[in-house]
């Protein structure tokens, strides 16, 4: 549980979305490819589709009775926020709750490689996770291990396909968001000799910790949120979408219409 969350007095018993989301680039020279993130969201164990928005558009009495806004009266000054918009009817805001004021991150090296690699992948990753601090919080990172940390990096040599991080969120009315695992690969999906070059890391993780932050994907190649992040530093258009995700309320439902 986040470090400052406020616990509810009572829980109820309703459904979680879990979020798997993953980076795929082509590792020479950093050059992009047509793949992009594999994201899927599932409720009760239901594959829901391509993108974490909802598991099916909801019906109109449903839209009657729970809080929603225009898109017309969000949209326009949100960044990449209502992207998803372009292929579905609606989509929900899902963030940390209003009760957390920071998280700790726990970013390890990655021991299972030598030692002078090992180093510099520490650093990279490091350095992707503190590009999103204050935004919208502190972020703490820890590389040692000695605080309860809300979100852990994990290494793996390679990932499934051509993925180089891969995201996995839970999000309940309640609770709000939370990090299961935060993975990222330290070699080529194309060579598992070939070490990860220390700038690719650095991309991937920041990608990565903005979908641990609520982020979705934007559609400009200058963000860091790009499915295929080459963007070193966050764009203006980074820190509008995250700005705008926290300014709504937790779990509000944005509808086209």
């Amino acid at each position: 549980m986040p470090r400052n969350a406020v616990v509810p007095a009572r829980t109820a018993v309703l459904p979680i979305l879990v979020i798997v989301a993953g980076l795929a680039l082509v590792i020479p020279r950093l050059n992009r490819t047509s793949d992009l993130d594999e994201i899927r969201a599932e409720e009760d164990s239901v594959e829901c589709g391509d993108l974490p928005g909802e598991c099916a558009t909801p019906s109109p009495e449903g839209l009657r009775t729970e809080r929603t806004l225009r898109a017309a009266d969000v949209c326009p000054r949100s960044g990449y926020l209502c992207v998803e918009l372009a292929e579905r009817d609606t989509f929900r805001i899902r963030r940390w709750t209003d009760g957390v004021s920071g998280l700790v991150v726990h970013v390890p090296a990655p021991d299972f490689e030598d030692a002078a690699p090992s180093r510099e992948l520490h650093r990279a990753a490091v350095r992707g996770v503190k590009a999103w601090d204050g935004q919208p919080f502190a972020i703490t990172v820890d590389e040692r291990g000695r605080l309860d940390a809300d979100v852990t990096v994990t290494w793996q040599r390679q990932l499934p396909g051509t993925r180089l991080g891969v995201t996995e969120l839970q999000w309940s009315p309640t609770q709000g968001l939370r990090v299961q695992a935060l993975r990222v690969a330290t070699r080529s999906p194309h060579d598992a000799q070939r070490i990860l070059d220390p700038l690719q890391i650095q991309l991937t993780t920041a990608h990565e910790m903005g979908h641990a932050l609520g982020l979705l994907h934007s559609d400009s190649e200058r963000d860091v949120m790009y499915p295929t992040n080459t963007a070193t530093s966050l764009s203006a258009q980074d820190y509008r979408t995250m700005e705008a995700l926290y300014s709504l309320e937790n779990g509000l439902l944005v509808v086209r219409n």
